[in-house]
């Protein structure tokens, strides 16, 4: 009687973890999140941008440090680009400044300006319901995007035909669960 007793006990451990119930992987959070992209963001200073938006409409707190954004756009004569910006992912020089920032940052002024700033930066911060990311400038879309020209600060260059009506497909991974929480076609504004 006894070994029939611990026999089911040992099957239905191993049982439980062959379903899955052992299984260390997080969940991924849940988010409302709205993408946008516009060529001719006001720039504050009598000038525009094309500049890229990230709004965490509703949902869990999420930390951008487990987070990557994926980016695939194909141009006019076919070429795609596609770029995965992560936490580790190198800054830009936003502004022709010098100062680097990883977008998209936070714009919220309680961490202060972007440029030099890591709080600012992707991946030092935890994204909340109502918080807006930004590229901030032509120089941190093209980047995000990897459709950079070599100029300096970067700009995304007349060849690739981005604008208007152009689509970027968006996706942002949930690194730590391996799930997508974002996964839409943006068309540029």
């Amino acid at each position: 009687m006894l070994m029939l007793v611990v026999t089911i006990i040992i099957a239905a451990v191993v049982s439980a973890f062959a379903g899955g119930l052992g299984s260390s992987q997080q969940k991924a959070p849940q988010a409302s999140i709205d993408v946008q992209i516009k060529t001719n963001a006001d720039d504050t200073m009598s000038g525009t941008n094309t500049v890229m938006t990230f709004t965490e409409l509703s949902g869990d707190p999420i930390q951008t440090k487990d987070l990557a954004i994926v980016t695939y756009y194909t141009d006019k004569n076919q070429k795609v680009y596609k770029n995965k910006q992560t936490a580790t992912s190198a800054g830009t020089d936003l502004y022709g400044s010098g100062s680097l920032t990883r977008v998209p940052f936070i714009n919220d002024m309680r961490y202060g300006y972007s440029g030099n700033n890591p709080a600012k930066d992707f991946g030092n911060f935890t994204w909340k319901s109502g918080d807006v990311l930004s590229t901030g400038s032509t120089a941190g879309t093209a980047a995000l995007l990897a459709i950079n020209s070599t100029s300096t600060p970067y700009t995304i260059p007349d060849t690739t035909g981005f604008g208007p009506g152009s689509i970027v497909d968006v996706k942002i991974l949930h690194v730590p669960s391996g799930q997508y929480i974002f996964d839409k076609e943006v068309i540029v504004q």
